[in-house]
């Protein structure tokens, strides 16, 4: 029984037969910016990383972790804590076809594999362990929705001691809709092109 919260949003697998590689891409903070923790989803918003603070709000990617100097010295670190600093950049998996691990807040039924949810504690997290606080938002015994949501289930996650009527059931989720998900951009007018 899952008796214990998966804390963020959890690198899984690659969608596909390509190797999942887990790696990340480097982007810029600024200095003093909002706290990011590993799992957070995150958006470029005037040319720098910030944490999503909203379910409508379209990720880039998951933080994963930051560096930066400070006081002249090199640091690595699981969170960006809002310190101020120079050269602070955020690391971020922010493959399209990547799938994740999230807890939900309540019990679900196994008809919710394939349906939508929503995030609760989208931006929250622990400066103890860095990582994200998120975690799929379900009524008890819920089968997610048809339509709108953060996030699609997927399945859930085949482990000893995780199954579905659990209190944090874990399952493993996508983004609906990503920033470099280009197969399902949404485009506001018809687009042709002549050779």
């Amino acid at each position: 029984m899952s008796a214990t919260k998966v804390t963020g949003l959890q690198p899984s697998r690659v969608r596909g037969a390509a190797p999942n590689s887990n790696g990340l891409n480097e982007y810029p903070i600024a200095s003093g910016a909002t706290a990011m923790y590993t799992g957070t989803p995150v958006r470029i918003a005037s040319g720098t990383l910030t944490p999503c603070v909203t379910t409508t709000e379209v990720p880039v990617g998951i933080f994963q972790g930051c560096r930066y100097v400070e006081d002249g010295e090199q640091k690595f670190k699981s969170y960006y804590s809002g310190v101020s600093a120079s050269d602070i950049v955020g690391l971020v998996n922010d493959n399209p076809g990547q799938t994740y691990i999230i807890s939900s807040n309540a019990t679900v039924a196994a008809g919710i594999v394939g349906r939508n949810v929503e995030v609760s504690s989208i931006a929250g997290g622990s400066t103890f362990t860095g990582k994200s606080t998120i975690v799929a938002k379900t009524t008890a015994g819920t089968t997610g929705k048809a339509t709108n949501g953060a996030l699609r289930v997927i399945a859930i996650v085949d482990e000893p001691g995780n199954a579905v009527g659990d209190a944090f059931t874990k399952m493993e989720v996508e983004f609906n809709h990503q920033a470099a998900d280009y197969q399902n951009v949404l485009t506001s007018a018809v687009v042709t092109t002549t050779n």
